[in-house]
């Protein structure tokens, strides 16, 4: 799935998927050893690229544009500054600051 084709997915669902447990998001040990947040376009896709490593107790969480940006600011006190967009196959990193903006902007005029 492309670029596009995840930034539309935001737009209809109004919101992403997370894989986590109770507690929230489970963030992830990126190739460069970094922290990222890993977010998908639906639930079939969080399972697909995270069930196999998931722990017990963990699964797919949807998070709705407030939850999201509720979650920025505690991900980024945590040191993590990236999230990776999936929608199959390939991620796409995006700045969580970058992130913030076009989830407001949905907020706001309805578009990501």
């Amino acid at each position: 799935m492309s670029e596009d084709q995840v930034w539309r997915a935001l737009t209809a669902d109004r919101g992403l998927w997370g894989w986590g447990d109770d507690d929230g998001i489970v963030p992830w040990t990126g190739e460069d050893g970094r922290d990222v947040v890993p977010l998908w376009a639906s639930a079939e896709q969080a399972t697909a690229g995270a069930g196999v490593d998931g722990d017990p107790g963990e699964g797919p969480l949807f998070l709705d544009l407030d939850t999201l940006l509720a979650e920025i600011p505690g991900w980024m006190d945590a040191g993590i500054t990236t999230a990776v967009l999936s929608a199959g196959g390939d991620g796409l990193p995006v700045p969580l600051t970058e992130l913030t903006e076009r989830l407001l902007r949905l907020q706001v005029d309805g578009r990501a």
